[in-house]
This record gives structure tokens, sequence and C-alpha cells, in this order.
């Protein structure tokens, strides 16, 4: 592999601060080897207030982000979450690889839909699972060491109840916030203190008001986005997910972990069930729909522990140095090679501008089908207005009056024929 034109730069971009507590240690990493990063948090991104939240927690901690792109620079490698952001579209790069957030998804829905994988150069995963079956879609995939738990040390702390973590989701249709009863709450606290960590769309998006209500009420100990969820865990002795990424989190740490909501496979894609559905059939999540069961769940959750204990490294890969020492490697790499004489990277492009040319091309008729959908309505509603006229003048006073005339006129014209 020839050698690029010195270019070292490298962009990741962040819209929450989870996001940024998983890839700090890598940030670290890559400057220690002498490698710029610019850390972006754009304005335009995310929930209300959210990013300029994330942009000041991340400069308290001692970082300097951006707010958005520079125009005069071009970054040999961007990362980004997903490939949504508007940003993307004002950033001058060449390859374009997405970091994981989490060690998985619980929502194959979207996250495995077709334009959430396309556009990237490459994925770096944290779990041996996905890349299974997702490198169907042709990417590139770099599997890590889950860096984030290298520091992790449960607490042993003396206290009279143990400690549930509810970590939920958000989302009407697969959040468990307002499936809880008071009663339910009563009874749990009976057993457990319970801690809750709100999600940060239930905290920044003003649709998720009420969700935030709730769990503020149900919680003993309250804490927001600031907080960083593996904090939580080193304290936690069980817990209570529904559709969120944070059951697989507790997998990797060794929390016992149980599932409260309505459906667990609502967010499938066409027969790819989601993987919280597929170990609740395999009886190494214990789940239920009901409120009122979710006492009796967690008391009775030490078998499914010693399972989710045995499936961890079926989920994830071993490394003998859990460090982002092999992600640093990894963007070496993409910084040191030669696009013009890397063929995958131009066969992929040649992917994407057809992908982006079949997009627009669908967008294009969209368009043309809602304008002849606007005309037709307005052509219906045009009918139905002389139709509504029509019917007013047969009812009115002049009309009857003048019926008569009308029968003698058309009496006239049949003795003309």
């Amino acid at each position: 592999m020839s050698k690029s034109k010195n270019n070292n730069n490298v962009a990741i971009i962040f819209d929450d601060l989870t996001e940024f507590f998983v890839m700090r240690p890598a940030i670290d990493d890559m400057k220690k080897a002498k490698i710029n990063v610019d850390i972006i948090v754009p304005y335009d991104s995310g929930y209300n207030g959210l990013s300029e939240y994330t942009f000041k927690e991340i400069v308290k901690l001692g970082y300097h982000p951006l707010k958005d792109a520079p125009k005069d620079k071009e970054y040999k490698v961007l990362l980004t979450p997903y490939p949504t952001l508007e940003i993307i579209k004002r950033t001058k790069y060449i390859y374009h690889l997405r970091y994981s957030y989490g060690p998985m998804s619980a929502k194959p829905d979207p996250v495995f839909l077709p334009e959430w994988k396309i556009y990237y150069d490459g994925i770096f995963s944290f779990n041996s699972y996905e890349p299974h079956f997702l490198s169907a879609y042709g990417n590139k995939y770099h599997l890590l060491p889950y860096w984030k738990y290298n520091n992790f040390k449960k607490t042993t702390k003396s206290k009279t109840k143990p400690n549930l973590l509810i970590l939920s989701t958000f989302g009407t249709d697969i959040s468990n916030v307002k499936l809880f009863t008071k009663s339910a709450i009563q009874e749990i606290k009976k057993h457990y203190h319970i801690i809750v960590k709100a999600h940060h769309a239930t905290h920044f998006n003003s649709d998720q008001d009420d969700s935030l209500s709730i769990l503020q009420d149900i919680a003993d100990d309250f804490y927001d986005s600031s907080t960083p969820l593996i904090d939580l865990l080193e304290i936690a002795d069980v817990v209570l997910s529904d559709n969120s990424g944070a059951i697989f989190e507790s997998i990797y740490a060794g929390i016992p972990v149980a599932i409260f909501c309505k459906n667990p496979n609502q967010r499938k894609l066409g027969k790819i069930n989601t993987l919280q559905y597929e170990l609740i059939q395999q009886k190494v999540l214990p789940y239920t729909d009901r409120a009122d069961q979710v006492l009796p769940l967690l008391q009775s959750i030490q078998p499914y522990s010693e399972k989710q204990k045995k499936i961890k490294w079926q989920l994830f890969p071993k490394f003998k140095d859990n460090s982002p020492k092999e992600f640093t490697k990894v963007i070496k790499e993409y910084l040191a090679t030669d696009q013009d004489s890397d063929y995958y990277k131009a066969i992929h492009d040649l992917l994407v501008d057809e992908v982006d040319t079949l997009q627009n091309a669908i967008k294009t008729h969209e368009t043309r089908v809602h304008e002849l959908e606007d005309t037709v309505n307005k052509q219906s509603l045009t009918i139905q207005e002389l139709n509504n006229a029509i019917d007013n003048l047969k009812q009115s006073t002049s009309w009857k009056i003048t019926k008569p005339l009308r029968q003698l006129k058309q009496i006239g014209k049949k003795e003309r024929s």
C-alpha cells in the first residue's frame, strides 16, 4: 500500500454524552499516537438543547470541541455513529467509518437497514454477532475490545436493600416507562432501592416530558446523561430494561438483567428478530409485559444470571489487550492508505454513487406523486364545491319559483324535436 499525502486528520462527531463516554479512551489513544483529532458537536443535531449541553459537558472534561466542520479542512477519516447526521454533507472527508457507542443494538429497525450501513467504508464493532450477517452489505468490519469496562469494579458497600437500576429507552412503541403502575412500584420499593438513569432523548425531547416526570417519581436516586452508565452499573445489583441497548451493557458488565415491555420484538427487521427477543426465547433473559409481575421476575432472576454470564463470550470477542490500541491501529492504516490506489474504496464509491442516484430518483418520483395527488385533491375539491353550489341553488326560493318555466322550456324542446 502506498502512503497518503500527509493527511493525518481525523474528525469524530458526537451528538450526546453516551457516545463521547465510550469513545473518549480512543480519542486519548489517537492523540498519544500523534493523530490530529477534531471533536465536532454540531448544534443542528439531536434534540432541543442536547447538542449544546453535550458541547459544554465535553468542554468541562478538558476537551476542545468544534461546533461545525471547518470549511477549508479535509479529513482523511470521518467517524460518525450513524449516517443520517446533516453535518456529514458539510464535511470534507475521504474515508467514512462508523464507530459503535454500545456493545450491541437492540433495534434492528432502523439500525440494520441498508441506508444505515452501505454509506460506510468501514464499521467498528464491539460484538462478533452482528458482523456475521451484516457483512452481507459488503462493509469492512473491524472487531474491537469493549474498552469501556477496563477499570470496571463492583462496589460492595453495605446497604439495607439491593440496588435496582432501571434503564429505559424512549419511544412510545418500545419504552416501558408508561407501563409502570404506582402499586407495582410501591411493592418493588419494599425490596429494592431504585436507581434511574434517564435516556438522553427522554431528557431533552419535549415530547417525552411526561416520561421524564414518571421516571423522576419512580426513582429513589435519579441521574441524567451527565453520569456515565458504567458508574451506575458498578453499584447495581440487578437491572430492569425494555428494548434498550442497556440490556447488553448489563450482560457485558455481568449484572443480571430482566426485561419489562410490551413487545421485545417490536423493532425486528423483516425476518431478523431483535436479539433480546431471541434471548428471551432461549430462557437467557427473563421477561414480562405486566407491571405486577416485575417484582417476582426480579426475585427469580438467579438462574437467568448464570445463563447471561455464559453467553457473554458467545456475543463478544476476547482480546489479550482490552485497550483502544487496536482501534488506533486500524485508524493508522486508513491514514496511511493512498485512496487513489485503493480499489476497494473505488468500488465502494461506485456503489454509494449508484445508491445515491437511485435514492434521488425515488425522491423525484415521490415529489411528482405528491404533486399529482395535490392536483387531484384540488380538482376533487373544486368538483365538490360545484356540486354543493348546485345543491344549494336547487334548495333556493328562486329555483322553486322558476320550476314551471323550466318545465315549459322542456315541453317546447320536445315539440320542436
